[in-house]
């Protein structure tokens, strides 16, 4: 390769979306992969030649069951999925009708609906930011918890 050649560079894209349902939101807990047992909002990779759009409505709808209303862009962030690889996340709104249940898939071990607030105080807290001090996941999580911090600031205009 030529050194002025470009090399543009490489990112993976993760879609996620919270879930509403009244004044709860809906959290997922983790069965397998480097996050086992910590809780999250549904979401995963965008696949090859699909929409942002697309593939979150099917991310919840292969992790949850659910389809989903009222979807609307929430916020871009971008956090360092491993050493070499770096990641973007698009994030969504959404809602499902009061009284909607999920049916979770093999990628969880729980599902529940809780207030932002109690998921950000329970799982997302700076001793959990400690904790995951040198851990790959670090800036994933704390990109987690802004999200809902963001979300939390903004719940009255959505």
């Amino acid at each position: 390769m030529a050194e002025d050649e470009y090399t543009p560079p490489m990112f993976r894209v993760h879609v996620d979306a919270i879930v509403r349902r009244g004044d709860e939101i809906l959290v997922m807990k983790r069965a397998m992969g480097a996050l086992t047992g910590a809780w999250y909002v549904p979401g995963g990779s965008l696949e090859h030649g699909e929409a942002p759009e697309e593939g979150v409505r099917r991310e919840i709808r292969e992790e949850t069951g659910l389809e989903v209303d009222d979807l609307r862009l929430f916020r871009v962030w971008h956090y360092r999925a491993e050493e070499a690889a770096h990641a973007v996340a698009i994030s969504y709104t959404c809602s499902v009708s009061p009284g909607t249940e999920p049916r979770i898939n093999e990628e969880h071990a729980a599902a529940r609906w809780v207030t932002p607030q109690y998921y950000r105080d329970r799982y997302l807290t700076d001793d959990v930011l400690r904790a995951l001090e040198g851990h790959p996941a670090l800036q994933l999580v704390a990109g987690v918890r802004d999200l809902v911090d963001a979300y939390i600031a903004r719940s009255g205009d959505l």
